[in-house]
């Protein structure tokens, strides 16, 4: 009985308490789609603050990483007057308080364009929102296609003064035309006894094939005991893991440090590498909340290439997965007019699926116009002076590709965004022999390429295209309103390469309505017969915008998805053996012939790189029970039993579950804190 009573004393003192004024996740919502009791403040004509996910609040040139349900305010979308978007919490009161701090996730990032930056600040009203004053301005990366969501903490002790004071998040789009604000996870609290978060990791997550990365972060000190020393433990997957300790430090309430890991990471193949960073040892003990202690990420080996073309030195992503095997196909894609590869290989998520199916991707960026915008030369009427030969381009690519059969310069496909879209028809009309399939996402051919459209053999065409997009009309523009150049009405354009191949309907129909929110759906029409070479497909976006479904816009399909699976589907181009486990991330159901090749996720996590155990929803890996010693899935009395039998080891002990170099009381505490958790 005393050995029993002695747990439970120690379980109890290693209960952590703190007083939290306000604590929001924004997955339940009011008539107004805000929380209740938030409110805002806008002059935009978008609603400000919107509720949703990733998929439904982001947008072109803003793609937002996962975070469950959130609120953000999109001004990419909108391209409206967003300089006084307020997102308001309740009235709080700080009476009897030393200290507070607010904690919140954000995705910002701060860049500028054409003139103008992005800009989001934390401020505070005493006088019920008649005036605001600017607590803290809140920093970007600079750069909207490498934005992650980023933890955030606010020392809240100038203001604790009052008791009713209202905080707001308020983005400021500087009159321009910009990106957007994405807040999630507010916390505001009273900090208590010894705690370190971690807060930010900041070491880049996509990298260039050979090199090495730094393992950086942020760590925040949310307690009230200064924080003199800690441990930082890395680990890639599961597999070993690298510890560094740091000294001499003097970090108080709501301050923070930024360390840099003396071990670095690298890779020799591409892939996708999950990391996983803990800070441990907090002065010389545990500290009082382990939840926060914890960040995982994940980096993209990708290889950053330049190629000489044309008399232009070229950029160009590629990216080939380990499960791709030599002679692979090669799919390109492209973006739309102002954009960038970066941009377009982060929302088109083509690099896991080039993982799941095993090809190749590149994505080809292209050169700036006269105008400073970067573009693929299609013949726009406002371009006629150009000259750069984009085509030549992606035909020197898969020369280059094809030189150590990387890939089969047989099966070679594009799709693309708008301009990505335009330059597809470009391709299916003037190289022809070099193109199997093209998918134009939002895209149109141009009159005068249709009219002198001759290829030599017939390249398969999925267009995916909304019935309301307001940049490529559905409808056309036969006499040239907007100044691109004329071009004819997406099915006129389905009709075209329907008549020059001699095809038939195939089939009509509808996709599922799975999301019944996102204002459209989607129908096709399939011509020619299944698995031929010459086939033309058009899905319709009824109510649908310029967009890449499945990204932003529809949610019914993923044009990344379809694409390769129409590109597959291509005179009979789908591989004859490959991966029959249905349990491994690149099993293609599609054969019947193993080969060896299957490729399996890192335990724990998925074959994204995501970890299986993100408890709470907020995007972040939660610890994975290091505490279940016996790996039974439950701690219980023989963990305890194997932690004791391991008591004051100070040297190789195999149960330093802390991986501090000790078997003390601070893992005897660990152990019992998640007792009986399963």
């Amino acid at each position: 009985m005393r050995f029993v009573l002695f747990l439970s004393f120690l379980s109890f003192n290693s209960v952590f308490a703190q007083t939290i004024l306000l604590e929001e996740n924004f997955s339940s919502t009011s008539q107004s789609g805000l929380p209740v009791l938030w409110s805002q403040s806008t002059l935009s004509t978008d609603g400000g603050w919107l509720s949703g996910t990733s998929n439904t609040l982001q947008s072109q040139y803003w793609g937002i990483a996962a975070h469950g349900t959130f609120v953000a305010t999109n001004d990419d979308a909108c391209d409206c007057n967003k300089s006084e978007d307020y997102l308001i919490t309740p009235p709080l009161n700080f009476t009897g308080l030393d200290n507070a701090i607010l904690s919140f996730a954000g995705f910002f990032s701060g860049q500028a364009f054409e003139g103008s930056t992005d800009r989001a600040t934390i401020e505070y009203s005493i006088d019920g929102g008649n005036s605001w004053i600017v607590l803290t301005e809140i920093a970007g990366n600079g750069n909207a296609d490498n934005t992650v969501w980023e933890n955030h903490n606010v020392n809240l002790s100038e203001i604790i003064t009052y008791n009713d004071v209202l905080l707001a998040f308020h983005y400021d789009d500087d009159g321009g035309w910009m990106f957007g604000w994405a807040i999630d996870d507010v916390v505001i609290y009273e900090p208590v006894g010894l705690n370190a978060e971690m807060t930010l990791l900041t070491f880049p997550t996509n990298i260039s094939l050979g090199s090495a990365v730094n393992i950086s972060g942020v760590i925040t000190n949310t307690g009230t005991d200064v924080i003199e020393s800690f441990d930082i433990v890395w680990s890639q997957g599961g597999s070993m893991s690298y510890s560094q300790s740091y000294g001499n430090l003097n970090i108080s309430t709501g301050n923070s440090y930024s360390f840099n890991h003396q071990d670095q990471f690298f890779a020799q193949s591409a892939g996708l590498y999950p990391i996983e960073v803990t800070v441990t040892n907090v002065n010389g003990q545990q500290d009082e909340d382990l939840s926060n202690n914890s960040l995982s990420s994940s980096v993209m080996v990708i290889e950053y290439g330049e190629i000489y073309s044309g008399g232009f030195q070229r950029d160009y992503i590629y990216f080939k997965p380990s499960s791709a095997p030599e002679n692979c196909p090669l799919v390109f894609v492209c973006h739309g007019y102002t954009g960038t590869a970066q941009g377009i290989m982060n929302y088109s998520d083509f690099n896991n699926l080039a993982t799941e199916y095993g090809f190749a991707v590149c994505y080809p960026q292209g050169i700036e116009d006269s105008g400073g915008n970067t573009f693929f030369n299609v013949g726009y009427d406002f371009q006629n002076n150009e000259t750069v030969d984009d085509v030549a381009f992606l035909e020197d690519l898969i020369t280059l590709f094809s030189a150590d059969n990387s890939i089969d310069s047989d099966k070679v496909f594009c799709t693309g965004m708008s301009n990505g879209g335009d330059f597809c028809y470009l391709l299916a009309c003037e190289a022809s022999e070099s193109f199997l399939g093209v998918a134009p996402i939002a895209g149109m051919i141009m009159q005068d390429i249709m009219d002198d459209c001759n290829p030599s053999q017939n390249v398969g065409i999925l267009e995916i295209h909304g019935t309301q997009d307001n940049v490529t009309y559905y409808d056309g523009d036969v006499n040239n309103q907007d100044g691109w150049g004329a071009y004819p009405s997406i099915p006129g354009t389905i009709d075209f390469f329907v008549d020059m191949y001699g095809l038939a309907i195939n089939s009509t129909g509808n996709f599922p309505n799975i999301v019944s929110n996102d204002g459209s759906t989607v129908s096709f029409e399939k011509y020619g017969v299944d698995e031929e070479c010459a086939k033309v497909w058009l899905y319709t976006v009824n109510g649908g915008g310029h967009d890449w479904p499945g990204a932003y816009g529809n949610m019914d399909i993923e044009s990344s998805r379809e694409a390769w699976l129409f590109f597959d589907s291509l005179c009979g181009s789908g591989p004859s053996s490959g991966c029959t486990d249905s349990a491994a991330c690149n099993f293609n159901p599609a054969i019947t012939e193993d080969d060896g090749t299957c490729i399996y996720a890192v335990e724990g996590y998925d074959c994204e790189g995501v970890c299986l155990n993100d408890f709470n929803g907020d995007g972040v890996c939660d610890s994975i029970c290091p505490e279940d010693l016996n790996s039974d899935g439950y701690i219980t009395i023989q963990d305890l039993l194997l932690i004791l039998s391991d008591f004051g080891c100070t040297s190789s002990c195999v149960n330093d579950i802390i991986h501090d170099g000790y078997v003390a009381v601070d893992v005897l505490l660990l152990v019992l804190s998640e007792y009986v958790h399963s």
